[in-house]
């Protein structure tokens, strides 16, 4: 019997599925791009690939992280429930993570990214633009499925030696890193594939510049969505 955090929704159906396509998916584009790989020059070209979908990853998951964290509502269409509330829970139980499975752990980002992965299936791989644009999806996608979980490692105190070496080498988000973000009023340091562009975003002011910018345009403040629900939970 599944407890009630894992009882089959209708949600946690889509995750499974969705998990199952997006691994599906990367392996078939494993496949065609290990046929594809006839030169030293497609290698580089897959490398340098590889490492710019890397550093999108780590953009992405700050980019979605500050929207989530710092605009709407658990009431929000689509988004509240499945994607802002628990970035909302984080930041009152930062532990709460480390007991979620596997599924629930990876499954939104899998649903997110295997249409990116589909993407790169249609390129043309006789081509070196259509090496890079196919890996680029492939490794993008790939490490934002494991955001999420390199996310966990962070909060966890047991972890194997190869998971705390990563985190030492800076490869993936290690405790300390995060940990600054985790200061109250939670308002940098959003990467959380490695972290690796925090200390860049937060010396040009990229994340607070934007709010300054949606501001002017819209009118909405950001951050009050994310301190009336830390206050509502402290309270209650």
């Amino acid at each position: 019997m599944a407890s009630d955090a894992h009882a089959m929704t209708p949600h946690r159906a889509l995750e499974i599925g969705g998990i199952a396509t997006f691994a599906g998916l990367e392996g078939w584009l494993a496949v065609r791009l290990w046929h594809a790989t006839a030169s030293l020059e497609s290698v580089l070209t897959l490398t340098l690939a590889a490492v710019a979908g890397y550093l999108a990853a780590d953009f992405g998951s700050g980019v979605a992280h500050w929207a989530f964290d710092r605009y709407g509502t658990e009431q929000t269409p689509v988004v509240g429930q499945n994607f802002i509330k628990p970035f909302r829970e984080h930041h009152v139980d930062p532990k709460g993570m480390t007991l979620h499975d596997f599924v629930e752990t990876n499954g939104n980002n899998c649903i997110a990214t295997a249409p990116v992965v589909a993407l790169g299936l249609t390129a043309d791989l006789t081509s070196q633009h259509g090496l890079f644009a196919a890996m680029f999806c492939g490794a993008m996608s790939l490490f934002v499925f494991g955001t999420n979980q390199f996310h966990k490692w962070s909060h966890e105190d047991a972890l194997p030696a190869w998971v705390r070496g990563l985190q030492r080498a800076h490869l993936i988000l290690g405790v300390r890193h995060h940990d600054v973000h985790h200061t109250p009023p939670f308002d940098r340091y959003y990467c959380i594939t490695s972290g690796l562009l925090n200390p860049l975003l937060t010396a040009v002011r990229f994340f607070p510049r934007m709010e300054g910018l949606i501001f002017r345009l819209t009118g909405v403040r950001a951050g009050q969505g994310d301190a009336q629900y830390a206050a509502t939970r402290k309270a209650s």
